[in-house]
């Protein structure tokens, strides 16, 4: 019986010697950096993949055939401007008008320019009532990226002059 007395005060004691414990000992964080090789291939790695979209049903035309054959223009235009999104960012200008302290309008727009050349089509499907577009588009593949590295393009042919 004289535990059961003491059980409250035994019980306080034992969770603060338990906390003072756990608080003095040295917390060990292992922190495990990218190796050389690691960060080469993360830099070397430039590619990108974008997703459009379009409804089938709200496309101009008269049959279903050509509301889908405008649904695929459509997406892979939406891919293309969110590959340039990607690629060179985008431009955003924003402008609010207020009447005394109230907001009277709220306007955010959006500009992307860019060429995108190379990138190619890894799928394209009707999905419920979307079609869908994927892109991709390989840096390291592209025509332009010997020139980004420093490198001169190597021919070869010879040219004579």
């Amino acid at each position: 019986m004289i535990i059961s007395r003491y059980y409250p005060s035994l019980l306080v004691l034992l969770c603060s010697s338990t906390l003072l414990i756990s608080a003095c000992t040295p917390i060990s964080h292992t922190l495990s950096l990218p190796t050389q090789e690691e960060l080469k291939e993360q830099t070397n790695t430039h590619t990108f993949t974008a997703l459009g979209y379009a409804p089938v049903a709200t496309q101009n035309g008269k049959t279903l055939e050509e509301k889908i054959l405008n649904a695929i223009k459509a997406s892979k235009l939406d891919a293309y401007k969110e590959m340039a999104e990607q690629v060179y960012g985008v431009l955003l200008s924003s402008e609010t008008q207020l009447s005394g302290v109230h907001i009277q309008s709220y306007r955010v727009k959006s500009q992307v320019k860019g060429l995108v050349r190379g990138a190619r089509v890894l799928k394209s499907y009707h999905k419920g009532k979307l079609y869908i577009t994927e892109l991709v588009l390989d840096m390291q593949g592209s025509p332009y990226s010997n020139m980004s590295s420093g490198k001169t393009p190597q021919y070869e042919k010879p040219i004579y002059y």
